[in-house]
């Protein structure tokens, strides 16, 4: 068996097919061989690296695509690779080839410096085994749009309609984004002008609808928050329907109180709004009557750690003086296993490998919970593989809770 990475527009062919046909996609064979031939040429962007697994004939039985992504650490910007696509062969499923792949892709983004991988998974079980953790949640609220009444909407209103109404957009993203560990950083790509009231490319989900985007303001000039929706009509109703919002993002909670005051507006055409929010805020505990939402978990993604001093030097809570110990074990990785010294104080955080003693025994999933503030020292302690063995008062201080913004 050869993993390696696949760099002709014909491995390229291949391992789409591969990767359509495990997904169980159609396939177009022409404008595929169209769209790999111009991305060999350099006439069409390629942003991901393909990676391949065959046998000794060389036939092809498993392909990843992969993606770098940068994310927020609080003020700091990290490098992170996305596992993008996973594609094997039925016929040579159950034989560990995806497992080969991944080892030899985690090997390749902690390499070149990534502190993370990510994805998003068929089943939360599998990718376990490779040392991931579910890292995101957000709860997609359908609201009727009558329960959104009352609600004040005191700041200026405008609408993205030029190039330049984009820069405070952008602005209010960046604010946003520095508050919540695993936020992604938007490249000038996502921002770029596409016209008639647009920026940066549409999400797959909403690709066939407008968006519209608006921006609120103080009277002092400040933009405090932006939303982006798109309107979705209802059958044989081609003028009332549905908003879904796309893009949201706010300096406050009054700002937030703001953008639902403003979607009250737009009850004409709409009877719902629905809304992913990451950041805990249930509706139902605000608006008059919760039993007329619909609320379920999505956005179900992975994370795992690669680097871990780097990783508890960007993500160990910095208002707190001390040291501790953490053991880490991570049997898929397990050059990660061991014991890490931490000190943090005013200064900043600062992990190096040592042997000794530790405070905490963790495993390597439980550990990306833990640095992120997906949860605290409470919930780490019902998972297992965790065992507290000293310094529980200054621990917990360290691992606070703290809003997280994971999406791919």
């Amino acid at each position: 068996m050869a993993v390696r990475m696949l760099t002709t527009w014909q491995e390229w062919l291949e391992a789409d097919r591969l990767i359509d046909t495990a997904f169980l996609h159609p396939w177009d064979e022409e404008k595929a061989t169209q769209r790999v031939k111009a991305q060999a040429k350099g006439t069409e962007p390629r942003p991901v690296r393909t990676w391949g697994l065959a046998d000794d004939d060389g036939t092809l039985l498993a392909a990843v695509t992969t993606l770098d992504r940068q994310m927020y650490c609080g003020d700091t910007v990290v490098d992170a690779g996305e596992v993008h696509m996973v594609g094997s062969r039925v016929e040579s499923r159950g034989s560990g080839n995806v497992r080969t792949l991944m080892a030899n892709i985690l090997a390749d983004f902690k390499a070149r410096g990534h502190a993370f991988a990510s994805l998003i998974p068929f089943s939360c079980s599998f990718y376990r085994k490779f040392g991931f953790e579910l890292a995101s949640h957000a709860m997609k609220q359908r609201v009727p749009i009558d329960q959104l009444a009352g609600i004040p909407c005191d700041f200026r209103i405008t609408h993205v309609d030029r190039e330049e109404d984009v820069v405070p957009v952008r602005g209010v993203y960046e604010a946003f984004a520095r508050t919540r560990n695993l936020a992604p950083v938007r490249t000038d790509a996502d921002w770029r002008w596409r016209g008639n009231g647009e920026f940066g490319e549409r999400g797959w989900l909403m690709d066939d609808f407008r968006h519209d985007t608006y921006v609120l303001w103080d009277d002092a000039g400040e933009a405090h928050a932006y939303v982006t929706f798109a309107f979705k009509h209802k059958p044989n109703m081609f003028y009332y329907g549905e908003i879904f919002v796309t893009d949201l993002a706010y300096d406050g909670l009054e700002a937030f109180l703001g953008v639902l005051g403003l979607l009250y507006r737009l009850r004409a055409k709409a009877s719902h709004v629905t809304l992913e929010l990451c950041d805990d805020i249930d509706l139902a505990t605000i608006l008059p009557d919760g039993d007329s939402m619909e609320r379920t978990a999505v956005d179900f993604a992975m994370l795992r750690v690669l680097d871990v001093c780097r990783v508890l030097e960007l993500t160990v809570h910095p208002m707190v003086e001390g040291s501790f110990a953490i053991e880490v074990d991570d049997s898929f990785m397990p050059e990660n296993s061991g014991i890490y010294q931490v000190c943090c104080g005013a200064e900043g955080t600062r992990a190096e490998r040592r042997d000794g003693d530790a405070d905490l025994r963790v495993s390597i999933q439980t550990l990306c919970l833990l640095a992120i503030g997906r949860i605290g020292l409470d919930e780490a302690l019902l998972r297992e593989g965790t065992r507290p063995l000293a310094n529980r008062e200054l621990l917990e201080r360290v691992f606070t809770k703290r809003p997280v913004h994971f999406q791919l």
